[in-house]
């Protein structure tokens, strides 16, 4: 599973002229509104998404998940910054850690310990192409029209619509 980690106040100043700014809102609705974001376009089978932000909680207790996001606040002395590179060192597989930032800093020691990065901006187009393109596809087929249904439910459909086992059918 790929862990991203995401600099939060970083990713909502790259919102900025996007058809979702966030800058305009206050602090507590635009990270409400960057959770909303990302839990509508997560991929829980595949991806852990961490949002790190500096400072108070506000809504969120200072560690808490929302939707299946994860939301951290740096602990008072700390930064987001730092708290983002000793996640990331501390990963048990830092290849399969993405890390979301404009932060030069943060870049640079991900990249050093083998992690992926992406600025922020990237990240939020690459995460509206892929909701276009899942929105485009449609509903995901049913693993019926693959597998076939299995022969509890044959019967149990043949007993709903009135057949008889022992009904000859022409």
């Amino acid at each position: 599973m790929f862990h991203i980690l995401i600099d939060g106040y970083n990713l909502i100043h790259a919102s900025r002229g996007a058809d979702f700014d966030w800058t305009d809102l206050g602090l507590e609705d635009a990270r409400r509104a960057l959770v909303d974001f990302l839990a509508t376009r997560r991929r829980p089978q595949k991806e852990r998404i961490t949002v790190v932000f500096d400072g108070v909680s506000g809504a969120y207790p200072r560690a808490s998940a929302a939707h299946g996001i994860e939301v951290v606040f740096s602990e008072s002395g700390d930064t987001a910054d730092k708290v983002i590179c000793k996640m990331a060192a501390a990963a048990p597989n830092p290849r399969a850690v993405l890390v979301v930032s404009d932060d030069r800093e943060i870049r640079s020691k991900a990249l050093a310990i083998g992690a992926k990065v992406v600025a922020a901006r990237g990240f939020l187009r690459r995460a509206e192409e892929e909701s276009e393109k899942r929105r485009r596809a449609g509903p995901p087929e049913p693993r019926e029209k693959y597998t076939g249904t299995d022969p509890g439910q044959v019967e149990r459909w043949r007993k709903i619509l009135g057949f008889d086992d022992g009904e000859n059918q022409q």
